[in-house]
């Protein structure tokens, strides 16, 4: 079994250097840490574990997210009794196999509905923000709302990512442009006033 933490670590209670740099630099958090020692616990009971490549374990409101090299969500996924142990303690599954690439990972999210855009803004400060475009009409097949849509892409990549439905753009163009006719109507009233 491979962690996002040294065995010897989880088990001694006590990081080593590298592990210790690799919190201190935010590439492992301490629920990386946790999670990975509660999954070792459980290794003598689900031997399949033994095969596992974990590479991170992340935590948001809702949903425990884990992050595996490419073909092993299969190890965990066929693990019916750990899936749900998981569940219950931490939230609902979702698991990611890398490489993580935002499409990929959306188009996992967002199945069977298709993205129809994505755009990237490069902010000031040197860091990235990716909009997701969705259509309104696949609003009923997306199992999440834009909001946790959101905080599971974030939280995977490591960067902002937005998802927006093409009838809130329209609406908002739509009352910026009304608001700009009132606004000009306004303008247009006083000075015949004057």
């Amino acid at each position: 079994m491979k962690l996002p933490v040294c065995i010897f670590d989880i088990e001694s209670d006590m990081l080593c250097s590298n592990c210790q740099d690799r919190l201190d630099r935010g590439e492992i958090t301490r629920f990386d840490i946790d999670f990975s020692k509660w999954l070792l616990d459980r290794l003598r009971k689900y031997p399949p574990l033994e095969d596992l490549s974990l590479q991170r374990a992340i935590k948001t409101a809702n949903h425990l997210i884990l992050v595996t090299k490419k073909k092993n969500a299969h190890i965990l996924e066929s693990l019916e009794p750990l899936v749900a142990e998981m569940q219950q303690t931490f939230g609902e599954l979702l698991i990611f196999e890398q490489p993580l690439k935002l499409r990929r990972v959306v188009r996992q999210l967002i199945d069977p509905a298709m993205e129809v855009g994505v755009n990237s803004l490069y902010l000031p400060d040197g860091t990235r923000e990716s909009i997701v475009m969705l259509r309104n009409d696949d609003k009923e097949k997306i199992l999440f709302s834009k909001e946790s849509l959101r905080d599971i892409a974030s939280a995977v990549l490591g960067e902002p990512v937005l998802f927006q439905y093409q009838d809130d753009r329209v609406e908002k163009v739509d009352d910026t442009k009304d608001s700009f006719d009132e606004k000009m109507k306004e303008f247009s009233f006083r000075q015949k006033r004057r």
